[in-house]
């Protein structure tokens, strides 16, 4: 823990709702909320790597991403292996870290380029902040970004995730431990990653109810929104989600859960 004053007290009870979501789908979304009452970050992603395989186990931006999913897909697909840090961290000449760590690594753009431009150059990503967590058979990275827009994470930030380095840590695990538990493999890899990076909470939230059997008309009452609003989210969460039918939407919901 920072003694420096300057650094803010961080009340572990903003995490309460990322602690119930843990295993869900939801539970990226939960963490960046709560991170966001202390520190400024645009998007969060958890990703699990065990040797040359890398899996997404979640994924939250503060606003609609429409490339997030492209650019999940291609770092986990392969691109994971070209970034700093985890080739620092899976290196099998450098021994394996006991205890989680909060790492900030400075990208090399000569001798990352391309690495460089697709991640950070055109997405607006200008720093990237990462709990790293070991386990047993694998490594997870806790990733944090900031957008050019708001620059990079000062001292003061930096100082405040450090200070929960080991709760978030701790935070990660059992959501990994969960999520193996609660897996539905049925649904297939690449929608279930469509469900968590491109839709918005509320295209989540109509999408579940109506695929639960509810009208349009309740969704709206119990929304709050007009029966105009919910047919609006309901077609961006198909187009989204590459889906055509109701038919599609009730069996996925169902192996959501």
């Amino acid at each position: 823990m920072q003694s420096d004053h300057s650094v803010p007290a961080v009340n572990a009870m903003v995490f309460a709702e990322s602690l119930r979501e843990a295993g869900t789908d939801a539970f990226s979304s939960a963490v960046l909320a709560a991170l966001n009452t202390f520190v400024s970050v645009d998007h969060c992603t958890l990703v699990n790597v065990a040797g040359q395989t890398a899996t997404m186990a979640g994924a939250a931006s503060r606003d609609s991403q429409p490339d997030a999913l492209r650019l999940t897909e291609a770092y986990v697909g392969g691109y994971f292996l070209q970034d700093p840090l985890v080739r620092e961290e899976t290196s099998s000449t450098v021994p394996r870290r006991a205890d989680p760590t909060v790492r900030s690594v400075k990208i090399d753009e000569a001798s990352n380029a391309e690495y460089f431009e697709r991640f950070f150059a055109r997405p607006a990503i200008s720093d990237k902040l990462s709990v790293v967590v070991p386990g047993a058979g694998a490594i997870s990275f806790l990733n944090l970004y900031k957008s050019t827009r708001q620059g990079r994470f000062d001292a003061r930030e930096k100082a405040a995730i450090s200070s929960i380095g080991d709760f978030l840590a701790a935070l990660t695990d059992t959501h990994n431990r969960l999520a193996a538990t609660l897996a539905k493999p049925a649904v297939a890899p690449e929608l279930w990653q469509r469900w968590q990076t491109l839709l918005s909470d509320r295209e989540k939230s109509v999408a579940r109810m109506l695929g639960r059997g509810e009208t349009a008309k309740t969704v709206a009452a119990a929304l709050n929104l007009s029966p105009t609003s919910v047919i609006t989210y309901k077609k961006r969460a198909f187009a989204k989600l590459g889906i055509a039918k109701q038919s599609e939407l009730v069996a996925l919901v169902t192996l959501l859960g």
